[in-house]
């Protein structure tokens, strides 16, 4: 596929999706919707991709595709036609061919876009490009063949009699670099829109003389466009559903589907055990042997092996192996946890690191903390780690016992093998092996509430 290059179209503005963001943008299980589609060119090894987009949509797609690809602007919105002419200037020599797709279309397949190419090919086209039967072809332009010639009429533009055509053309155009050099520039704006359809080259191409084919394929799911949020929600689901039967072909227990979204990609190991409600997103990483949920919400992080996770939020961390979390935690980012720690519930982690074997399994606070092995942190502990202006560490080494109701102020540190009294604010470093104590001394009024009582 080298002497071929990859245009996608997605210089429309999606005003359907009613939404600031370009649809070609929107998330789809923690990708851009049109990352989709160049992910599928770069597998082909098509020698450039170009990515045509409006001006404003410039920053964001380098910002998120970076230097893969070649990002052209469209200046003015002037149609599909106007939009594959603007990349004609930055196709290289060493490409004979363009394979032009919309980026509304997600779900089209290697094996789609292979085969269209091969039929180009074999058939010695100058232009060829992709039919199918739709069960419903409304929003598709209709494919009207008439002695031999071969139209393509946008839905708009159709005829009553038009719209009634099954057969629609699904948006895959393979055609010389020759043809396009030679064509694109003598589209005219003759339609509903006023916009230089891409479509028209069709008839264009056989009044000059040229050998034009349709490459009819059985309907799929992978030629549905996103044109609205229904569209979106149901390309989505289908994602989601590629996503978890791979997931399944690799030993991965996922008890309710319809309940979990993973992200595409989510490594998942082996017999790993998904529960009900988990939402898992961007690259993370869950080993083998892991049981995570029911009701998880885990982002960017790593989870070890043998790990359990239950009703939790784990953001930008890492748990290594045999780590329990939950139920009812919330490791934020910067959380690193060593092996067989245990975080319980409604114990909330911030930039710290938890040495081997440590607990902390109620009613907790944990931020900017070096917390070593063995460590028992009791409920209700708090490090007190932002005095106002900037944040301080809080240093607890091994085998230290933090007392119930504790406030460490830092910067502070508890040496090894020191306790801390249950109820206190340590203020200062406590020395190894030794007994901090900072409450207020005990003070009782007998006979106080009988007086009291006495007054009314």
């Amino acid at each position: 596929m080298r002497t071929w290059a990859l245009v996608v179209l997605a210089a429309g503005l999606g005003k359907r999706m009613r939404s600031p963001i370009p649809k070609i943008f929107f998330p789809a299980l923690g990708k851009p919707l049109v990352g989709y589609l160049i992910a599928t060119g770069g597998s082909l090894g098509f020698g450039q991709i170009f990515l045509v987009v409006a001006p404003s949509y410039v920053e964001r797609a380098k910002e998120l595709f970076g230097e893969e690809i070649v990002i052209v602007p469209q200046s003015e919105p002037l149609g599909t036609g106007d939009a594959a002419r603007v990349v004609l200037p930055f196709v290289s020599e060493k490409a004979h061919n363009l394979l032009i797709v919309y980026a509304d279309m997600p779900l089209l397949s290697c094996a789609t876009l292979q085969r269209l190419c091969t039929f180009f090919e074999e058939a010695q086209c100058d232009l060829a490009f992709a039919t199918s039967c739709a069960p419903d072809p409304s929003g598709f332009g209709r494919i009207v063949r008439e002695g031999g010639v071969i139209r393509i009429v946008e839905e708009r533009d159709c005829s009553p009699e038009e719209q009634r055509v099954p057969e629609v053309n699904v948006g895959i155009f393979a055609l010389r670099k020759s043809l396009a050099l030679e064509l694109l520039p003598l589209l005219e704006r003759n339609n509903a829109q006023g916009e230089f359809y891409l479509t028209d080259l069709v008839a264009l191409a056989q009044k000059r003389g040229y050998r034009v084919e349709a490459c009819a394929f059985p309907w799929n799911e992978e030629f549905t466009n996103v044109n609205t949020p229904s569209d979106f929600a149901r390309v989505l689901g289908i994602l989601r559903e590629r996503k978890i039967e791979e997931l399944f072909a690799q030993g991965v227990k996922i008890l309710d589907p319809q309940s979990v979204y993973i992200d595409w990609g989510v490594t998942v190991g082996e017999d790993t055990w998904v529960y009900p409600g988990v939402i898992v997103e961007g690259k993370s990483v869950i080993a083998p042997h892991a049981h995570i949920g029911p009701f998880t919400r885990i982002v960017e992080s790593t989870v070890g092996e043998r790990s359990i996770v239950t009703y939790s939020v784990v953001e930008y961390s890492y748990l290594a192996e045999d780590v329990q979390v939950g139920p009812f935690a919330h490791l934020r980012p910067g959380t690193k946890l060593a092996q067989g720690v245990r975080i319980g519930n409604f114990v909330e982690v911030k930039n710290a690191t938890i040495g081997e074997g440590t607990k902390a399994l109620h009613l907790s606070y944990l931020g900017d903390a070096t917390i070593g092995k063995m460590v028992n942190i009791g409920a209700g502990t708090i490090t007190c780690n932002f005095d106002g202006k900037r944040k301080n560490p809080t240093f607890i080494e091994d085998e230290v016992f933090i007392g119930s109701n504790n406030a460490l102020v830092a910067p502070v540190r508890i040496g090894r093998g020191a306790y801390t009294a249950a109820g206190s604010t340590i203020t200062k470093d406590v020395p190894p092996y030794s007994l901090g104590i900072g409450r207020a001394r005990q003070v009782t009024i007998e006979g106080w509430v009988k007086k009291k009582l006495g007054e009314r």
